[in-house]
């Protein structure tokens, strides 16, 4: 399953050289991110017993964002593990030219046990391919 949202690039996602901040950029990314977990039904029957943790992020940065434009941010699952998951992330500016790329790998926590588990099997299925 592959999510898509838009946002606007506002005053405080720029820094001192009026451009998109890569720190901005990082929870642009991470909200993106949840709205696909959500998406994929991973909080649907207990909001509070699941939360995801990043274990590593590698991003590229490859063009200027400035306030006004309006980015679409791409999230697609990639490569799934026993207990953790990749899944690559774009910003695209309104031309349709890359931003931002990269990818996030990350891992389910059941927040009550306080450990990391296997990976659900309402994010597994999109990882899978069809037969």
């Amino acid at each position: 399953m592959h999510t898509e949202m838009t946002l606007v690039v506002q005053d405080e996602h720029t820094d001192e050289l009026g451009h998109l901040n890569h720190v901005a950029a990082v929870r642009i990314l991470e909200q993106a991110r949840d709205a696909w977990y959500h998406s994929c039904g991973l909080y649907r029957d207990d909001p509070n017993r699941y939360g995801t943790v990043i274990v590593n992020i590698n991003y590229d940065y490859h063009n200027e964002c400035f306030v006004g434009e309006t980015l679409r941010v791409t999230t697609t699952p990639q490569r799934i593990g026993t207990k953790s998951i990749i899944v690559s992330h774009k910003i695209l500016k309104p031309n349709d030219e890359p931003a931002v790329s990269g990818e996030a790998i990350s891992v389910i926590m059941d927040m009550y046990e306080r450990t990391v588990i296997p990976i659900p099997e309402c994010i597994a299925i999109h990882f899978r391919k069809p037969d």
